[in-house]
Formats: structure tokens, C-alpha cells, sequence
């Protein structure tokens, strides 16, 4: 419940009250008289005055505090009780009613302003008396409370903008009242109803069209966990080392700082409140909460969304996705009686109707032959029981969808849509993920209703009711869904080239993953086990463990028990044990799975003997950062070693020439260095060099940290004119890297590899800068030393500022 005792409250009921010629503006100079002059000087002063004035009677600005002070003591006090009794009741219609009104908020917070308070108010006989100490707590509540106004978000806020509002958006002018009603008066209100009567579309509207009243609107998607949806939000301070917990409590901190000025919107929050745990913290903020819902909840202020009860606005709304509708509305008007009203149905209907081109009469007869036969009497029920489906309405949209005679490039993107968060992807990505020539079909279907196209946030999805017929008719799986599984499948091979976690594209996997269905275990597999990595280098930790338990079942169930899958899953728990900081069943599971390949019959094709080969020296690099956990670092170094060496063994097969194979040498050399043991760290990076040169030549990214590495170790042996060289050299190939790319493009894969390389170049650039800054100090430099300082305090800014432009 909300302290409804602030200054806007007090006033909105003397404004209410008031005679028509009796302005808000003069109001506010009769309230303040010991401060406001009577009238303003000229017509520019008025309309300043009035912009100010209004901010304090709507809330948005407080009085100003030099105004409390000169009423804080009798005299002011007294002279707000003479201004009352000959200036402010006079001009009042009802003040009774007035006065009504003002003891029922005093009633209505008696929580917050307390008992004795509240008695105490009530108790005044005299009318100007009682406006003027219940005006006088008003004000001074409003100041007393810290941090009254909200920070504006906009600037910082990267996603969670409120969704675009359909153009159509008919009726409902009760529920908007209403809506405006409690939140004045509650904290948290609750909007419900059946699937797809319009919840979404009345909290967005009701949001855009008081938009100016609110400092922040946030929209949130509630996708199953409100903290991982928290999580999830985009602000311009995150950064890529950031996991979910510190994203949450970021982000967090944030909302927290919010206050009456400010809108969330919860939608899609199809549980009870007792069924997510975060969710009764969550209510406890001072901001003003919208949730959306097919649950009835009783504990909280609600509206109850039914079907549109006046027949002109269903007219309307059907007339205004179909135009040429209104020469049959006879017709019409039996098509919405027969479907019932229901909001999502009957624009389906129209749009149907439009883009089949076809007659009222003509589609209502379709209708009837697809089967549709509904009585007056069938009733449209909400079930409770986990499923949260209307099977009546579902019927209906099937129909619809029958009819409407899609091709099969428009089938093909529904069908793939639906195993995609309901929440959205975004546009532009989709298109890449199905290799679409042109977003023709995709705008098409989203025109006719089938797709939710949301400008704002450049995103789409499936309404949930559409999204579970689609996936029942169509049933996406493996085969069908090849293209998206695949380049999916792409992004997780490719480690990520994302700075910042790219919530979306994670969500999207892990939703093929839960919904698609299976009917090719070797390639669903090969997804889940790619996935694995990726997930791991953007910390989603929780799904992790579900995934090694999807792939250990499909393994157990579709008996797939080669030496290289078990040894693989072996390596993902120890991962899961590592994360925990259970070291020790880490080194067992890495161990067990070394074993597995070791004792391994060494007869197989090239392709097998590859991927052994990449496994076993992989899983000896990740058994050597168990052992620097533990602080063994003979055993780290041991490990490194033996992992270098499988790899120079079977160079005949190509595998030295892998990436992996570079970064395994680069933290050999890192560990060495670290260890002391400069000329071990000397030979390691010879062969490093070599291979380098002779695969990539000298202009890479990896020949610049080549040259870091030396002029590290010249650092440490005490050689600054040959540590100075090589920093120099490196600072000059790093520094060319990074402006190979345009990484404002998102375009080719090109382009994101350019990027990668600015991100990556960018932590060895500001590395370069760190250490010839301390060999200058060193050095006694002291210029040089100042300016590598600023080169590295500079690149740390422009790494966060581009942070955020990319992700603008």
C-alpha cells in the first residue's frame, strides 16, 4: 500500500472539487502566498510558473524546500489557515466532499503514517485547520522520505524499453481508468484474464499513453526466474567478466533506486507469486509494479480482463485490420458472436480475411467447414493446472491458421519461431540464423498478425497461444529446423565473439535445446556437447549442469558409448566440480577421463584420431588450471608440457596448426614466467614464434603477443632496452590488429572476427601499456612512464565506451 499522503494526492483532491474558473495556478499562489507572488509579471512568466506548478501537483517535483521553511513555524502555519478559510474553500464546490476525500487517504494509509497520526488529522473540526495540517504532512512526508525522485535511467538502459503499442488498440477505456486508479492508491496491481485477451496490449497502453508521468518504464519479460530476468537487463556499466550473480546485483541496485516516478512492467507472469521466490522481495521496491497474468491472484490489487463487451468497438477493431469488412457487418458480427470475442481471435479473423482476400461471408463458411460449431452456452475457461490453455480458443486459431493458406517459406519461419523464446529474438539475428534472402515473408506474416513485431526493441516472437499451435501442427524438429540448429551450432564453435554476454542468443540456444524435438542424435549431441564451452565462457552455470545431465541421458538412451563422448562428458563435470571449487573430484574426472583416451585402441580414421588427439591435449591444459587452483604449480607446468607435446606428435595431422594449439603455448609461457623459469618460458616461445611466422606471418594478433611475452621476460631478466624493443613492436602489431575490423558491423563474419580482434587486442594493448609504464618507472622515465599511464587509463575508458556503442 502506498503513503497516499503526498503533496500531488492532497492537491489532486482540492483540484477536483474546485469551480471551473478557479485554475490550478491559482491554487498553488493561494496555498504559498507567504512566497508566491500574486500574479506573475508577464505572459512568459505565467507559463513558466504554470510548467512548474504542474510538476509539483502531478509529482514529479517536490515543493521546493525554501517554500516548507517559511511554514514549518506558527506564522506560516497560520497564514495557510487564513488563505484556506478566505481564499481556497471559498472557490470549492463541496468541500464536504473535499474533506471526505482527504480522510479516506488518511484512512487508507494509516499503515504508513500511523494510527496516532492518522487520529490525530481526523480529529480537527475546522475545514481550513484540517486542509492546512493535512497539507502541511503532505509536504514535509514528501521531503522526508530520501530519495524521492527516481534517476533517469534512459541514457544507461541498453534493453527492457517498453515493446511498441499496437496502432489498433480499440476499447478498454474502463480498464485504463482503473488501472490509473490503483496504481494511484497500490503499489502492485495485477492485470488477468484468459491467453491472448489483451494483457500485454492494455499494460503497454496504459504505459505509452502516460509515459510523461514517469520518469523510467521498464519492461520485463517474466521467462520462468524474475532474478535471472534482472540478470539478464542490458546497462551500458556491464562488463564481460561480469556473471549472472554480479549482473543481478548490479542491476539490481539499480531498480532498487527506483521509486513512485517510475513503471515495471512483469508480463507474461503466469505463476502465483508464492511460485518464484524472488517475487515478494521484488514487490517491496517503491516503484510502481504492472503484472500481467492468466493466474487469479488474490492477495494483490487486480483487473480482470474479459472480452469486449460493447459491439461497436469489436467492430471497430475488426474493421480497422480489415477495412472493406464494413460492407457486410451482419456477417461480422456473427464471425466475432462465434468466436466468441476473444481479442486475439477476432484480429486473427480479420486478418485472415484480409489476407485471403476473401468475403465475410465466404470466410464464416470456411469457417464452418473447418469444423468450427460453437453454442451460446460453451463458456471460455481458465485452467489452473499448469498448463494455462484455453482449448476452445487454441481450436479457433488452428482453424485460422488453416485457412489462411501459408506458403512454405512462411511455414518454414513460424515452425522455427516456435522452439525460440517466447520473449523475442532479434530480428536481424533471426534472419542470419535462417539465412533468409530478405525479411519479406517475416514482415508479411508479421502484417497479418501471425508474428509480434516489436519496432521499439527490434525484436519478434510468436504470441504464446500461437506459439503452441504452431509447435503442435508443425512439430519442429532436428531435420526441419536444420538450418537454425546449425547456425546456432556455428556460433558455439566459434567461442563467442561477443564482448558481453549475449543474453539473447544464449536464451535462444537453450530454448532449441528444451523444445526442439529429436530425431537426430548424432547431430542433436554434437550441439549440446559445442554448447557446453560457450555457456561456460559466459558463466551461465545453472544450465551447464542441466546440459551435462541432457547429454549424459541422451548418451544412456541412445547407447552412444565411444571413448572420446564419455571422456568428454567426464571433462564437463569435472568443469561443473571446478566451478564449485571442489578440486579434488575435478582432478579425479580429468584424470578418469585421461585414462579413458590413454588405454584407447589407437585404430581410427582421421577425422576420430583428430578430435582424440585435440581432447587429450585439451584435457591435459584442463587438468594444469585445476592444478593452479591448487596451487601445485610443478604439476601445472607438467601437465602444460604434456599437453604441448601430444600436440607435436601428431603434427602430421594438422592439429599444431589449431588455435587451441596456440593458446596452450601462450599459457605454458604465462605459467613459466610466473613460475621464474625465464629460460624455459624462452624456449617454449621460440617454438611459439616459429609457428606463428610460418602459418600467420608477422602482422597478427598472435605475433604482437608473441612480442609481448618477450619483452616481459626481457622485463624480468633486467634488459629494459630489449624489453622497451619488444613492447614497442608489440604495442605497434597489437594497435594494427585492432583497426583491421569495423566492428560496428554485425553484418559478415568478417566483421566479427575484426571485432574479436579489437576486443582481444584491447586487454594486450592495455597490457603493453601496463608494463612499459613499469619499465619506464623502473627506468626513471618519468615522462614516459606519465604518458603509458594515461595510454593505459585511455584504453581502459575506451574498451567501457565500447561496450556500449556496441551494444546500443
Amino acid at each position: 500500500m502506498k503513503n497516499q499522503l503526498t503533496f500531488a494526492h492532497v492537491t489532486g483532491a482540492l483540484l477536483y472539487n474546485k469551480i471551473k474558473t478557479y485554475p490550478q495556478h491559482r491554487l498553488v499562489r493561494d496555498l504559498f502566498s507567504l512566497c508566491l507572488l500574486d500574479e506573475a509579471s508577464d505572459y512568459g512568466e505565467t507559463s513558466d510558473d504554470n510548467i512548474t506548478f504542474s510538476r509539483w501537483c502531478n509529482g514529479a517535483r517536490p515543493v521546493p524546500v525554501d517554500i516548507l521553511n517559511k511554514y514549518k513555524n506558527d506564522t506560516g502555519r497560520n497564514q495557510m489557515i487564513t488563505d484556506f478559510k478566505n481564499k481556497i474553500i471559498p472557490n470549492l464546490i463541496n468541500v464536504s466532499n473535499t474533506r471526505y476525500l482527504l480522510e479516506d487517504m488518511i484512512n487508507n494509509s494509516r499503515k504508513i503514517i500511523g494510527i496516532t497520526k492518522a487520529d490525530e488529522l481526523i480529529a480537527i473540526d475546522d475545514n481550513a485547520t484540517f486542509f492546512t495540517d493535512v497539507m502541511l504532512y503532505a509536504i514535509l512526508s514528501d521531503h522526508n522520505r530520501k530519495n524521492l525522485y527516481s534517476p533517469e535511467l534512459t541514457d544507461i538502459l541498453l534493453s527492457n524499453r517498453l515493446p511498441a503499442v499496437v496502432k489498433e488498440f480499440i476499447g478498454r477505456n474502463d480498464e485504463i481508468k482503473e488501472c490509473g486508479r490503483l496504481l494511484a492508491s497500490e503499489s502492485v496491481v495485477f492485470i488477468n484474464g484468459i491467453a491472448g485477451i489483451g494483457k500485454s496490449e492494455l499494460a503497454k497502453y496504459y504505459a505509452n499513453r502516460n509515459k510523461k508521468k514517469y520518469t523510467n518504464i521498464i519492461y520485463l519479460f517474466y521467462s520462468g526466474s524474475l532474478r535471472k530476468d534482472i540478470a539478464a537487463m542490458e546497462f551500458s556499466d556491464d562488463t564481460s567478466d561480469m556473471n549472472e550473480d554480479a549482473l543481478f546485483d548490479s542491476h539490481y541496485r539499480l531498480l532498487r533506486s527506483l521509486h513512485q516516478d517510475s513503471l515495471v512492467i512483469l508480463d507474461n507472469f503466469n505463476a502465483l507469486p508464492n511460485d518464484d521466490a524472488f517475487f515478494k522481495e521484488f514487490v517491496k521496491n517503491d516503484f510502481e509494479l504492472l503484472v500481467t497474468t492468466r493466474c487469479e491472484v488474490k492477495q494483490y490489487a487486480s483487473i480482470k480482463i474479459k472480452e469486449i463487451a460493447s459491439e461497436k468497438d469489436l467492430l471497430q477493431l475488426f474493421a480497422s485490420h480489415c477495412p472493406y469488412s464494413d460492407n457486410d457487418t451482419e456477417t461480422v458480427k456473427q464471425i466475432i458472436r462465434d468466436v466468441h470475442s476473444h481479442t486475439l481471435t477476432v484480429v486473427l479473423s480479420a486478418l485472415s480475411l484480409a489476407a485471403g482476400g476473401l468475403e465475410p461471408d465466404e470466410l464464416l463458411h470456411e469457417l464452418k467447414q473447418c469444423g468450427l460449431n460453437i453454442t451460446d452456452s460453451e463458456d471460455v475457461e481458465l485452467y489452473k493446472d499448469g498448463d494455462y490453455h484455453d482449448g476452445l480458443m487454441i481450436e479457433h486459431l488452428r482453424i485460422l491458421m488453416q485457412i489462411s493458406r501459408l506458403n512454405s517459406s512462411q511455414t518454414d519461419i513460424l515452425k522455427n519461431l516456435s522452439i525460440l523464446p517466447v520473449s523475442g529474438v532479434y530480428k536481424n539475428h533471426f534472419r542470419n540464423w535462417l539465412q533468409l534472402a530478405s525479411l519479406h515473408d517475416v514482415n508479411y506474416l508479421a502484417r497479418y498478425g501471425f508474428i509480434m513485431d516489436d519496432i521499439e526493441n527490434k525484436k519478434i516472437n510468436l504470441h504464446p497461444l500461437i506459439q503452441e499451435i504452431i509447435y503442435e501442427e508443425l512439430n519442429p524438429c532436428i531435420s526441419n529446423c536444420q538450418t537454425l540448429v546449425n547456425s546456432l551450432h556455428s556460433i558455439c564453435l566459434m567461442h563467442g565473439l561477443e564482448v558481453r554476454k549475449p543474453d539473447n542468443t544464449i536464451q535462444a540456444m537453450i530454448s532449441v535445446v528444451e523444445n526442439i524435438i529429436n530425431d537426430n542424435s548424432a547431430c542433436y549431441l554434437l550441439f549440446l556437447q559445442d554448447m557446453f564451452p560457450y555457456l561456460e565462457k559466459y558463466s551461465v552455470r545453472d544450465y551447464m549442469s542441466k546440459l551435462a545431465d541432457r547429454i549424459s541421458y541422451l548418451m544412456e538412451q541412445e547407447h552412444i558409448d565411444s571413448v572420446c563422448d564419455r571422456a568428454l562428458l567426464l571433462d564437463y563435470k569435472a568443469e561443473l566440480a571446478y566451478m564449485r571449487k571442489d578440486y579434488d573430484v575435478a582432478v579425479k574426472k580429468r584424470e578418469k577421463a585421461i585414462h579413458l583416451l590413454e588405454n584407447e585402441d589407437d585404430t581410427m580414421n582421421t577425422m576420430n584420431q583428430k578430435r582424440y588427439i585435440n581432447l587429450l591435449s585439451n584435457l591435459y591444459n584442463n587438468l594444469s588450471n585445476v592444478y593452479l587452483a591448487l596451487k601445485k604449480t610443478d604439476k601445472v607446468t607438467e601437465a602444460l608440457h604434456k599437453a604441448f607435446e601430444i600436440r607435436i606428435s601428431y603434427a602430421d595431422t594438422g592439429i599444431i596448426e589449431t588455435h587451441d594449439m596456440l593458446q596452450q603455448m601462450l599459457n605454458l609461457v604465462n605459467m613459466l614466467i610466473l613460475a621464474g623459469d625465464l629460460e624455459l618460458a624462452r624456449l617454449v616461445l621460440n617454438q611459439y614464434d616459429a609457428l606463428v611466422t610460418d602459418n600467420e606471418g608477422y602482422n597478427t594478433l598472435d605475433y604482437g603477443c608473441c612480442r609481448l611475452a618477450s619483452g616481459i621476460i626481457a622485463l624480468k631478466k633486467g634488459k629494459p632496452v630489449e624489453a622497451e624493443k619488444n613492447l614497442l613492436t608489440a604495442e605497434s602489431i597489437i594497435g594494427a590488429a585492432m583497426d583491421t575490423g569495423n566492428y560496428d558491423s554485425t553484418s559478415s563474419d568478417t566483421a566479427v572476427s575484426a571485432y574479436d580482434n579489437y576486443v582481444s587486442g584491447n586487454d594486450y594493448l592495455k597490457s603493453v601499456y601496463g608494463y612499459l609504464n613499469n619499465l619506464y618507472v623502473r627506468w626513471h622515465k618519468p615522462e614516459k612512464a606519465l604518458e603509458y599511464k594515461e595510454k593505459w587509463l585511455n584504453a581502459r575508458n575506451e574498451q567501457n565506451k565500447n561496450i556500449t556503442h556496441r551494444n546500443a
